[in-house]
């Protein structure tokens, strides 16, 4: 066998699915969607310093999608503030990772109350 087979075998043995990817069924649009795509980005941004090898190969296109949704959608809500604070992109992500979906009306609110404040 061929090694990289043996080292693709290798890194499927040690991937896993990620906590938002698992806990998500949402589509785009939604407040589901948008808390499972803060929860992945924070997970992606806590995994930046990893040093274990191969880290950066576990990340999947569909995690990295849903955290770059959280980054535009916080990014797009930075720009439309009518009162503009700035709290960094990873503290929105937080906030908006952290909210319950029970007690999400919208998606916009959501946004706002985490990036406008």
């Amino acid at each position: 066998m061929k090694p990289i087979h043996y080292l693709t075998a290798f890194l499927f043995i040690f991937a896993r699915p990620s906590y938002a990817l698992v806990h998500s069924d949402a589509k785009p649009g939604s407040v589901k969607f948008l808390i499972s795509a803060c929860q992945e980005y924070t997970e992606l941004y806590n995994k930046r310093d990893n040093s274990r090898f191969g880290a950066f190969l576990t990340t999947s296109k569909e995690e990295s999608f849903r955290a770059g949704y959280c980054l535009g959608a916080i990014m797009h809500a930075n720009s439309q503030c009518a009162y503009p604070r700035s709290p960094s992109v990873y503290r929105s992500a937080e906030i908006i990772a952290s909210v319950s979906v029970e007690r999400a009306f919208s998606e916009a609110r959501v946004i706002e109350h985490a990036v406008c404040r």
